[in-house]
């Protein structure tokens, strides 16, 4: 299955901290969507309103046009920021009990652990704990835990952080994978250029507003940057303003 993920007007405070203010977007099927803001900007905060961990004061998010309800929650793989595997239990299990609390039988989610682990190089440490993993490792292991349970969207919050080129290369390659193959995906990173590289769409957010919503291409041309026909201009000379550090804390 596939579906288009859409947020209409989130807002959310905590206190008389404003977290969000009626930020929308929508990411349909088979679409990459960058989440691009400075620490403290609110993308995790909207991650976790989607995932139905925190609860927005106003708006709603809509899956296929409906308001999302729990069994589409269970249908979209998630990598949140703080990693919340069990660091002393063993790689290939771990992976294989979340694919079953997803819902897949086990011999179901033994076939896709082991075909994710292959797919992202890590199969040789099915056996090891996982706290004895670099964390680049680690990190792949946490994307395999998302996409185990074969999701309809994914989203995934800072997978590149701490990744050396080899790690982020072969994330690169799976993330566009799975887009191609149907899936909405939306995921938040610093590294300016893998947003140029993978997504078709970008959303900047700055101080818990959207301040500009569409492609890399849109983006250059609202920006009236030079470039020319062979090299596009980096996205990361439109981002730089747009990224300025605000007063709002993130992990909020």
């Amino acid at each position: 299955m596939t579906a288009k993920l859409e947020v209409k007007n989130i807002s959310k405070s905590f206190e008389n901290i404003e977290a969000l203010t009626d930020v929308s977007f929508a990411i349909e099927p088979g679409e990459i969507m960058g989440f691009v803001g400075a620490n403290g900007a609110g993308k995790t905060t909207t991650m976790r309103i989607i995932m139905g961990v925190l609860a927005g004061d106003n708006g709603e998010v809509l899956v296929d046009g409906r308001p999302i309800n729990q069994d589409d929650r269970g249908h979209i793989g998630y990598m949140p920021s703080e990693r919340g595997m069990y660091p002393k239990m063993k790689v290939g299990e771990q992976l294989v009990y979340l694919a079953e609390l997803h819902g897949l039988t086990k011999n179901d989610a033994r076939e896709e652990v082991a075909k994710w682990l292959r797919e992202l190089n890590i199969e040789q440490y099915a056996d090891s704990v996982l706290k004895t993993l670099s964390t680049g490792n680690a990190q792949r292991v946490q994307l395999a835990s998302a996409l185990v349970s074969r999701p309809d969207i994914l989203i995934l919050d800072e997978p590149f952080s701490g990744l050396d080129p080899i790690a982020v290369a072969n994330m690169s390659d799976t993330i566009a994978k799975m887009a191609k193959s149907g899936i909405a995906v939306l995921f938040s990173s610093h590294q300016l250029e893998l947003i140029d590289e993978l997504c078709d769409k970008v959303v900047i957010i700055q101080g818990g507003r959207i301040v500009q919503n569409g492609s890399p291409q849109e983006l250059r041309e609202e920006a009236h940057v030079p470039q020319t026909i062979e090299v596009p201009t980096p996205l990361s000379h439109i981002f730089k303003e747009l990224l300025a550090p605000t007063e709002v804390t993130e992990n909020v």
